[in-house]
């Protein structure tokens, strides 16, 4: 006769397989480095965007460089000498660094094209060509590419 306390062997084992499945199926979406990606993905897409919102109000030419040493990460700069490309001094308005802080999971593995952007003061980038940025995570198992145009326009690209 069975006890009408407690699990058999057979209920228990069930029990515990169907809770290995919740967790296997659970465990991936608690790894924050795609989220980390994800995150600096767009926040690079945003960057270019108020790169040229800044050019037009500042009345300057403001620049993104692509930082590609290291972890890497980028710059909002303002091009004071005109030349076109971030030099020591100039004033930079936005720095990002990947691999520390808050981006600390996040590294950016390689850009396909010029690494820095320069909109004019009216807003459109000069001298610019289409550039693919590959952001990934420190594992390098995770990346999420930011396409800019060569109109100075970017959006994260879909895996």
């Amino acid at each position: 006769m069975r006890s009408p306390y407690g699990l058999s062997l057979i209920e228990l084992v069930v029990v515990l397989a169907v809770l290995g499945v919740f967790l296997a199926l659970g465990v991936p979406r608690l790894n924050p480095d795609p989220q980390a990606v994800n995150q600096a993905a767009q926040g690079l897409a945003q960057q270019v965007t108020r790169a040229r919102f800044e050019a037009i109000r500042r009345n300057e030419l403001v620049g993104l460089w692509l930082q590609i040493g290291g972890a890497g990460g980028f710059a909002l700069f303002v091009d004071a000498n005109r030349n076109g490309s971030y030099d020591a001094g100039e004033p930079i308005i936005h720095r990002v660094t990947f691999g520390a802080g808050d981006w600390g999971r996040v590294r950016l593995q390689s850009v396909s094209g010029s690494s820095t952007l320069v909109f004019d003061t009216r807003g459109i980038p000069r001298d610019w060509v289409q550039t693919t940025v590959t952001l990934s995570n420190r594992a390098g198992t995770y990346t999420r590419n930011v396409q800019i145009s060569p109109q100075g326009r970017a959006q994260v690209a879909q895996p």
